[in-house]
């Protein structure tokens, strides 16, 4: 699988700037992935601060009936929690801007490392 996503990435040079895919591209590749490829989540150190953009985590942004119909697909996710890592969620209404009547959502999930189980004193 990472050599099929390298072959990928290949098709976009561009020295000096970040990796970008075409939508045709991005469609291919996401049609081609194998659909019983296990998720692959790292967990981030429960003392991170600061944002988690750069770590392994979903957002998902939308209406409660969006949301809800893709996170009944990734509930392999809900079984990553164990005695060494546990799962970080929030799901919450997002603030309405202006004169938006409509209510919308936001769902994220972080697998953190708790160091005290990795760790143990005594």
């Amino acid at each position: 699988m990472l050599k099929k996503f390298n072959e990928f990435m290949q098709n976009a040079g561009h020295p000096g700037k970040p990796w970008k895919a075409k939508k045709a591209e991005v469609l291919s590749f996401w049609k081609n992935l194998n659909p019983s490829l296990p998720i692959q989540m790292k967990p981030v150190s429960e003392h991170h601060k600061g944002t988690r953009f750069r770590s392994d985590g979903l957002r998902i942004t939308g209406s409660a009936e969006f949301i809800n119909s893709v996170i009944c697909r990734l509930k392999d996710i809900a079984s990553f929690e164990s005695g060494e890592v546990r799962l970080d969620v929030e799901y919450r209404q997002v603030e309405p801007k202006g004169d938006e009547l409509d209510s919308n959502f936001v769902f994220y999930v972080h697998l953190v490392k708790d160091q005290d189980q990795l760790n143990p004193k005594g």
